[in-house]
């Protein structure tokens, strides 16, 4: 009996820690420390006029709202029920670049609050594509969601 005790708890931490992936992480230089992305969550509306989907042989491109996104064939795709909509906050693109930009400059004050220590970083910063771990989500006909994990290119300045 306490051999499943001790074991357990070293179980469920090994599994947990093993659904963290290093690309979940990013750093303000080579070297510093690793903070964890925010997960975004956008919804690919076929009907819509500025969402497209491209299929190429080893990725999927997402054109939304003047954003582009790529997914590629070994990152994962999900399945879920429609009901996940209701337990996720929904992220316009268009707003990407700003939120990053607010996001960046917030983690950067809270890294030098913490450390007493100004981080040297040449403003404007130009690509915030790697402080956010975003997912897109597209409905399916039979009331499912496939839940691409995707790489945010091309942002615009």
């Amino acid at each position: 009996m306490k051999n499943i005790i001790y074991t357990l708890p070293l179980i469920v931490s090994t599994i947990v820690n093993a659904q963290i992936k290093e690309s979940d992480y990013y750093s303000f230089y080579k070297g510093g420390e690793k903070y964890l992305k925010p997960i975004k969550f956008v919804l690919f509306d076929y009907d819509s006029s500025n969402a497209e989907k491209k299929i190429d042989k080893q990725k999927i491109y997402f054109h939304i709202e003047g954003e582009s996104f790529v997914h590629k064939k070994n990152h994962k795709v999900d399945t879920c029920s429609i009901d996940f909509l209701q337990k996720v906050k929904l992220d316009n693109p268009k707003d990407f670049q700003q939120n990053a930009f607010k996001y960046f400059k917030q983690k950067k004050q809270e890294v030098e609050r913490k450390t007493n220590n100004k981080i040297h970083i040449l403003y404007p910063v130009t690509d915030f594509s790697s402080y956010f771990k975003v997912y897109i989500l597209e409905k399916t006909k039979d009331n499912r969601l496939l839940k691409y994990e995707v790489e945010w290119e091309h942002p615009t300045f």
